[in-house]
């Protein structure tokens, strides 16, 4: 619903190798994360008895300290894996994973794969993949592909991509497009791994979406980029959507930028604003501003809503400021109005789209 609002507020790689419906020599042979298929008739008979014959001499393979596969590492991650709080188990399934090398990943998965479903299995299976990612993006993305295509379950996706994309997150992010996932589900992802990348390199992430940004679409990538990137340097991002062409989504960032600096340092955005030039950069701004001002202290939100320029513009960021307390005290909303510096025609046009029952930023 933000985009929507900010809207109207203010007017790689290739393809992967191997198909995902086909067994991968990729995956290591280390298992599934689905059940292999049922066998019928007389195999199903000879199956039963091996099995039985199994559960008779043989500990659950994950419970099992023997054989070739397990190692130290997947020893620590048995351990860490049956932490009781997740936020620790993760961050001790994370630091022994950090040492990890390639082969160690296949054995701990193998390991993972056996454990039976539950929080330990669904952490395990995370973070093991995600080291993979990191270690080997093309193969783990490839193998989480292939269950996916199998299952219907993404998650082992997202983490395998979310390795990859702290050592590529360009490659990351344009292969998310090349997966055969629902429209929705590559959507998220996407908007993950660029959240991602503007953490880890906002400038390198900025030049991306200015490459591929679409000036007519409200929100988009320059948007997502210049929220993150606003977390570690409010000044840059604001600057940096400030310097885009006109755009819809320009706006966007410019909103995103100004919201995420107001919420940390209002009076450092403040400042900021009031030293732009006029213009519609500085409209957006200030219309941003009076919109977050205006939600505990109208009066302040009004006041930042005369600094917009552009009528139609200062219409939007007037309503924004008084709609809260318009839908509590029509009273002393249309009291705020009427005493401030903004022109009749703007006080008008503002209270008609508080009044209505579509959306005051349509």
């Amino acid at each position: 619903m933000k985009s929507t609002i900010l809207g109207s507020l203010f007017g790689g790689m290739g393809p992967l190798a191997a198909s995902v419906g086909v067994a991968l020599v990729v995956g290591f042979g280390v298992g599934r994360v689905s059940a292999p298929s049922r066998p019928t008739g007389s195999e199903e008979v000879e199956a039963k008895k091996v099995a039985q014959g199994a559960e008779e001499s043989e500990e659950p393979k994950w419970q099992s300290v023997g054989g070739s596969a397990r190692s130290e590492l997947v020893s620590e991650l048995a351990g860490a894996a049956a932490i009781g709080s997740l936020k620790e188990r993760t961050r001790a399934l994370e630091d022994i994973l950090a040492k990890a090398g390639l082969e160690d990943v296949k054995k701990a998965l193998a390991w993972a794969n056996a454990l039976p479903d539950g929080p330990m299995k669904k952490s395990a299976l995370a973070k093991i993949m995600e080291r993979w990612g990191q270690l080997d993006g093309p193969g783990a993305v490839t193998y989480a592909a292939e269950l996916y295509a199998e299952t219907g379950n993404a998650s082992l996706i997202r983490e395998a991509l979310k390795g990859w994309a702290t050592k590529d997150p360009k490659s990351a992010f344009q292969q998310a497009s090349e997966l055969g996932l629902t429209k929705g589900l590559q959507r998220d992802i996407r908007n993950d791994l660029l959240e991602q990348w503007a953490s880890q390199n906002p400038n390198d992430a900025a030049g991306y979406a200015l490459a591929n940004r679409k000036p007519d679409n409200w929100g988009g990538i320059v948007g997502t980029v210049a929220e993150r990137w606003a977390k570690q340097d409010p000044k840059a991002a604001v600057t940096w959507a400030a310097s885009m062409t006109s755009g819809k989504d320009k706006k966007s960032a410019i909103y995103e930028a100004i919201s995420s600096w107001a919420d940390e340092d209002v009076n450092a955005a403040a400042n900021y604003i009031t030293a732009q030039p006029a213009g519609e950069g500085r409209d957006t701004m200030a219309g941003t501003l009076a919109r977050h001002l205006g939600q505990e202290n109208p009066e302040a939100g009004v006041k930042w809503a005369a600094m917009v320029g552009d009528p139609a513009a200062q219409e939007r960021a007037v309503a924004g400021a008084l709609i809260d307390l318009y839908r509590k005290d029509e009273a002393q909303a249309r009291k705020i109005l009427q005493t401030s510096s903004i022109s009749t025609q703007v006080q008008q046009a503002a209270l008609v789209r508080m009044t209505n029952k579509s959306p005051w930023w349509r």
